[in-house]
């Protein structure tokens, strides 16, 4: 599968998840960087004061954030799930996307969240712009949850792929559905899928299905599909025959 460049893309995710892991682990964090975060979680405490969710943010602080981050992805998976019933061609094209312009996913995506990353903080840290800022992080994170729709189909078709299993679209969404949320899950590298490589992958998808397939109309060949119809009569006909 020479399309997807999967040493490409194996070496860009093996450099991110490390990078995060080994900085998480040595505790290297820079003082700006703290100083940093610090002032973000103060700014949230502050909007969950403003909007009275002073008790909702204590009745969750009760739970584990584990369980607060599986409930919330599964929903996101129903709604996925949904969606992808609705517009079934539309995600199936942008896994098709992922699969063959993976380099172009991810250059995508990266300059688009770093872009958003910092449009929305600078729109959080003026008070005028608050409510601004707060619609671009609500449009990020819908744009992100369509864009998992996809991934999600990529990884459950490679991972059946790789047991040379055939199955179809809704399957794969399944399969690929649960290996993402095992992998947000894991000790250590969780956040780095959660918060860095999927946001940054769907973003990246987004963006390209909206240029290939509603402005180019340029629509790829769905893998699966094409698996399926793998025996033609009429070729195996003209191969009886002798016949090109």
């Amino acid at each position: 599968m020479d399309k997807m460049k999967k040493l490409d893309l194996f070496l860009i995710y093996i450099a991110v998840v490390i990078g995060i892991t080994l900085l998480r682990i040595s505790k290297g964090y820079p003082k700006g960087v703290v100083q940093f975060l610090n002032s973000f979680v103060e700014l949230i405490e502050n909007i969950i004061e403003y909007f009275g969710l002073t008790k909702l943010f204590h009745i969750l602080h009760c739970f584990s954030i584990e369980w607060i981050l599986f409930c919330v992805e599964s929903i996101q998976i129903a709604i996925g799930f949904l969606i992808l019933f609705l517009f079934r061609n539309t995600w199936e094209q942008g896994a098709m996307i992922l699969l063959k312009k993976t380099s172009d996913v991810l250059k995508t995506g990266i300059c688009l969240y770093v872009m958003l990353f910092a449009v929305i903080l600078v729109f959080v840290y003026s008070i005028v712009g608050l409510p601004i800022g707060a619609v671009l992080f609500l449009f990020r994170h819908i744009a992100i949850i369509f864009g998992r729709i996809p991934i999600a189909i990529f990884l459950g078709y490679l991972l059946l792929q790789q047991f040379q299993i055939k199955g179809e679209t809704y399957l794969y969404y399944m399969i690929g559905s649960f290996v993402m949320l095992l992998f947000e899950n894991v000790y250590l590298i969780g956040s780095a899928f959660l918060l860095f490589v999927f946001p940054v992958v769907a973003l990246g998808v987004d963006v390209l299905l909206i240029v290939y397939y509603f402005i180019y109309k340029c629509s790829f060949t769905i893998e699966w599909q094409q698996q399926k119809q793998k025996f033609d009569r009429n070729k195996i006909r003209n191969i009886i025959k002798g016949e090109k």
